[in-house]
């Protein structure tokens, strides 16, 4: 009884994984985008470095989730 519970738990989170790889993916796009969004939006205004850090900050974590995605698919 408790192998046949273990063995569909574990069925059931292979399946899965592979989702959350692409979503990752997927995120890491929007960090990306939001980044470089913050970041040029940042640079238009003269004495706004913490929305440009912030900026450069998500669009770097963006392309390490794109990466970890893509290598772990």
């Amino acid at each position: 009884m408790e192998q046949r519970v273990e063995k569909s738990i574990d069925h059931v989170l292979e399946s899965a994984s592979s989702l959350l790889y692409f979503f990752n993916i997927g995120l890491g796009i929007m960090l990306v985008i939001l980044g470089i969004f913050l970041f040029l939006s940042g640079k238009r205004i003269k004495g706004k470095t913490a929305k440009t850090n912030t900026g450069l900050i998500c669009a770097v974590i963006g392309i390490v989730a794109i990466i970890s995605g893509a290598i772990q698919i």
